[in-house]
Parts: structure tokens; sequence; C-alpha cells
């Protein structure tokens, strides 16, 4: 469920969640409605700091930066530098 690309380096506690829980009917427990599952795809040449989580289907763009501590739930054009929670991109490299 998750492809990272070469040269690619990735610090610390890094967390990829490529399954989500169903959730929309308050009827059933949320843990009988299942899990869907969406592939997370990391470029070439991205940098990951300390405590990234990345969620499902989420694509990190090739030589993008996400900063320590972030959390990634949309995803980040190639190039970029993205940081907070959730990630935003503050900038282009």
């Amino acid at each position: 469920g998750v492809e990272i690309g070469d040269d690619t380096i990735i610090a610390q506690y890094f967390s990829a969640h490529p399954e989500n829980h169903v959730i929309e009917d308050t009827d059933t427990l949320i843990r009988h409605q299942g899990t869907t599952r969406k592939k997370i795809v990391i470029g070439k040449n991205c940098w990951l700091g300390s405590k990234v989580t990345v969620l499902s289907g989420v694509i990190i763009g090739d030589n993008s930066i996400v900063g320590a501590g972030s959390i990634v739930t949309k995803d980040i054009p190639p190039d970029s530098i993205a940081a907070g929670n959730p990630a935003k991109v503050i900038r282009s490299r």
C-alpha cells in the first residue's frame, strides 16, 4: 500500500496509513463497517522529517520536503515544501 521513490530519505517515527475505516452508517459499529484502501505514493528524492504521518491515497511529488511532525492528508505537488497539521505547501523549491 506504500510506494517510496528512489533516493527518498525518511526520518525516524514515520507512519503511513493506506487504510481507512468506513464510517457512514451511524447505526452500525465502526469496527463492523469495514475499511477502504488507497495506495500512498512518495516520489523520488523527497525528504520527510521526523514524525511525519501520511494518510490514505496521498501522493507526494518528486523532490518535495515535508516538515517534521506534519500530517499529510492531501497531495503535495512536485518540488514543494509542506508543513503543518494538516500539511500545506509553504513554498516551492
